[in-house]
């Protein structure tokens, strides 16, 4: 990876934690804001993307992959986070402390490798480990939480909250996929 972080791979990383924020707000307390937070979240991180894409044009080699690699997995946390609170605002799903700790974990996460980013070296790489252990927290509490539902009488409810979880579980592995690629970056 380059010595310095390129402003729109730290911005994507910013931009996860705000959508991740956006979704634990939305299973704190469902208001219509945090929806439209969480989609904003999602613009933003689209166009972050696309001034990455311009900026992995103009270098080559593992560099580059690295980029290519770390700017996508951050992409597709994203739209994760966000099509999470946008199925729980079409089902209706109402405020949930296990969907919401999870959104908590997945933000901390991502302000954890933002600071990575923002730091040299022993410090990124800590930061990286960080970001991974908050990642592998969430996926965690994603399989608990499908566990713990399937013993639920309500099986329309079982469902909602199991495709949620496993929404913020391919976030959490779109965070995990970043640091792989940072982590990566960091041994060249």
């Amino acid at each position: 990876m380059l010595p310095k972080t390129p402003e729109a791979l730290r911005a994507q990383a910013r931009t996860l934690a705000d959508a991740a924020d956006a979704a634990a707000r939305w299973f704190f307390r469902p208001e219509p804001a945090c929806l439209t937070d969480a989609r904003s979240a999602r613009n933003r991180a689209r166009a972050w993307r696309a001034d990455a894409i311009v900026l992995m044009k103009k270098s080559r080699g593992h560099a580059n992959k690295d980029l290519a690699e770390f700017s996508f997995s951050l992409r597709e946390a994203v739209e994760n986070s966000v099509e999470a609170v946008s199925d729980a605002a079409q089902w209706g799903v109402a405020a949930d402390v296990e969907l919401s700790s999870m959104c908590v974990r997945l933000r901390d996460g991502a302000k954890a490798l933002t600071r990575a980013a923002d730091a040299e070296g022993t410090q990124r790489l800590e930061g990286v480990i960080e970001a991974k252990r908050f990642a592998a927290s969430v996926e965690r509490a994603c399989r608990e939480l499908q566990t713990n539902a399937q013993e639920s009488p309500f099986f329309i409810e079982y469902v909602k909250r199991s495709e949620i979880a496993a929404r913020l579980s391919a976030a959490a592995e779109g965070l995990q996929q970043a640091c792989d690629a940072w982590a990566g970056s960091l041994g060249e």
